[in-house]
């Protein structure tokens, strides 16, 4: 619509939900403007805190705000001794794979990548698993906890199908216990960045 929008209410998580930039006000002074995933995460005061403390993160945070960067190789280039070499420095057990562009192909598991070193065979192909959990990088937490919990393995996210990111339980987890996450996806109290 091109037109700012200005609405007033006293419903806080009604105003996360639908705000793109809130202001929070204190006896007629600002106390504080950003964007809803500021507001939550790094409130400027101790009335701020207790203001947002009751609120329902999982409506608010999206899997955008909590994915983490994913290891990935390229399946154009890369065969299984670097997929399982990556692995091993990263501490996983699966990577993404994916085509130069970032085009999401698929993931392997460290077994098959293992396995197909022992036959000599470079290229992954084989062993893909092209059947991976997707989510839009818009879906609201509270909307991805079954699924989170049904895979076993990371929530893909992915935009135009590029790989985008990955969304793990303690992602998850943090955000809605007032705790960031870095890019290894662990937790660390809110403000310590």
């Amino acid at each position: 619509m091109n037109r700012t929008i200005i609405f007033i209410t006293h419903d806080l998580d009604e105003a996360l939900r639908i705000g793109d930039r809130i202001m929070i006000m204190k006896d007629g002074s600002v106390v504080q403007i950003g964007t809803p995933e500021e507001i939550l995460t790094q409130p400027e005061n101790d009335y701020v805190e207790r203001f947002v403390e009751d609120v329902d993160r999982s409506k608010v945070f999206t899997a955008e705000n909590v994915m983490i960067r994913p290891e990935s190789v390229n399946l154009e280039k890369d065969g299984p001794r670097v997929a399982l070499q990556r692995m091993k420095e990263a501490g996983i057990s699966s990577i993404y794979v994916t085509k130069r562009n970032k085009e999401l192909v698929g993931i392997v598991h460290a077994s098959d990548v293992s396995e197909l070193i022992k036959q000599n065979i470079n290229s992954l192909e084989s062993i893909i698993v092209t059947d991976v959990p997707i989510v839009e990088k818009d879906t609201p937490l509270n909307e991805l906890m079954d699924q989170l919990s049904m895979s076993t393995v990371p929530l893909v996210v992915r935009s135009d199908k590029k790989l985008q990111g990955i969304i793990v339980r303690s992602a998850v987890l943090g955000a809605l216990s007032g705790s960031e996450v870095d890019f290894n996806g662990f937790s660390t109290p809110s403000g310590n960045r």
